[in-house]
């Protein structure tokens, strides 16, 4: 039932069973991943406290209550229920991966680093799983490594293709890497897999969102290199400044109208319903206004009207709706990007430091006093 997706099902039979053998701590875990699947995080940690109140070193009722306690933003004490995961069965590849997923989720490069290293210990315990390449993925993703979370993904496709975390995880290094053509394409092959997960979901309409921006992004920069490229060279063109100036614009538009339907065309039409859908939506329904705008400056400007007629104003306010908004966008764009080059910046230092200690730790007469199990990690190389 559960891998149907008919998680109210499953759970409606486990609770019966459970009225039979309450402390059946195999039925109450399987209970705690019906409510993990349904999104349901109390009634997920209820499941896993009664299940380690019977047995409380049991791994996989260990792994679940970390999970659970992540979806109710406990993050301390799922890191502390991930630990205790590893401290039980250490050579458990699902242990160390439950503790890189929860450290993911924390601030900070030193979880960064400790992700790092568990990532890379799953890795080494089970490199031909797709799920260590998975979790692989998410550590890039949390240190700005899109290059390499991409290969992760690719990698845990390649020993799994239909593996749905893998697609979102690609899907998700797409966009942040400014895809966004490929990041939406990548977002509705994960919902093909898993109709009915949230996250993706939210997601496919964030990047379905994002590319019809992008097209507004490019008629915005359009119009400013013509705003500029015209009122540099406008008084040098003499009477043929108008004539120019009104062709090219119509060119731009034409072209720009071209990139639409072509855009358009090639979406899947997951994408396309999804736009009609949320064409209420604020984020869907300023594209138009704001595409008019930057269409109106456009215009306009080129005919170059009298200076404070009722055009010249009409130009300007236009002008000023339009290329704010991309003024806005561009200062968004920036400062993602700056945060994270600091980011990727901050956690390789964190684990050069980290490595270099571990290697002085290791000389004969180094410092001691580290836990023994932390050893240099390694890359995986894509």
């Amino acid at each position: 039932m559960l891998e149907v997706g008919r998680w109210a099902d499953a759970a409606a039979e486990l609770t019966a069973v459970l009225q039979v053998r309450p402390y059946d701590v195999d039925a109450l875990c399987l209970l705690a991943r019906c409510h993990d699947l349904a999104g349901d995080g109390p009634g997920m940690l209820d499941a896993t406290d009664r299940a380690l109140a019977v047995e409380p070193d049991h791994e996989w009722a260990l792994r679940l209550r970390a999970r659970a306690l992540l979806k109710v933003k406990r993050r301390r004490a799922a890191t502390a229920a991930a630990r205790a995961a590893v401290a039980v069965a250490p050579h458990e590849w699902r242990t160390h991966a439950m503790l890189a997923e929860v450290l993911v989720q924390r601030m900070g490069v030193w979880s960064s680093v400790r992700a790092r290293l568990s990532a890379d210990t799953v890795l080494r315990l089970a490199p031909e799983e797709a799920g260590p390449h998975v979790v692989d993925a998410q550590v890039c993703l949390r240190t700005g490594e899109f290059d390499a979370a991409r290969r992760a993904c690719q990698r845990a496709l390649a020993r799994e293709p239909g593996n749905q975390a893998a697609l979102h995880n690609l899907a998700v290094a797409e966009l942040a890497s400014e895809r966004v053509g490929s990041a939406v394409r990548g977002f509705t092959a994960a919902l093909a897999v898993a109709p009915d997960d949230h996250l993706t979901g939210t997601a496919h309409g964030r990047s379905a969102r994002a590319l019809l921006w992008r097209l507004f992004d490019v008629l915005a920069a359009a119009t400013v290199v013509h705003a500029v490229l015209f009122g540099v060279t406008g008084d040098a063109l003499g009477p043929w400044r108008r004539v120019l100036a009104l062709a090219t614009s119509a060119l731009v538009m034409v072209g720009f109208g071209w990139l639409c339907r072509r855009a358009w065309r090639a979406q899947p039409a997951a994408v396309r319903w999804r736009l009609r859908v949320e064409r209420r939506q604020a984020a869907v329904a300023l594209w138009p206004i704001l595409v008019l705008a930057a269409a109106v400056g456009l215009i306009v400007g080129a005919y170059r009207p009298a200076p404070d007629s009722f055009a010249d104003q009409l130009r300007a306010l236009a002008l000023a709706v339009a290329l704010g908004t991309f003024a806005v966008r561009c200062r968004n764009l920036l400062a993602r990007g700056a945060r994270n080059t600091l980011v990727r910046l901050g956690h390789r230092t964190g684990l050069a430091v980290h490595r270099a200690w571990t290697r002085a730790r290791s000389r004969p007469g180094g410092p001691v006093g580290a836990p023994a199990d932390e050893r240099a990690s390694h890359r995986v190389q894509g």
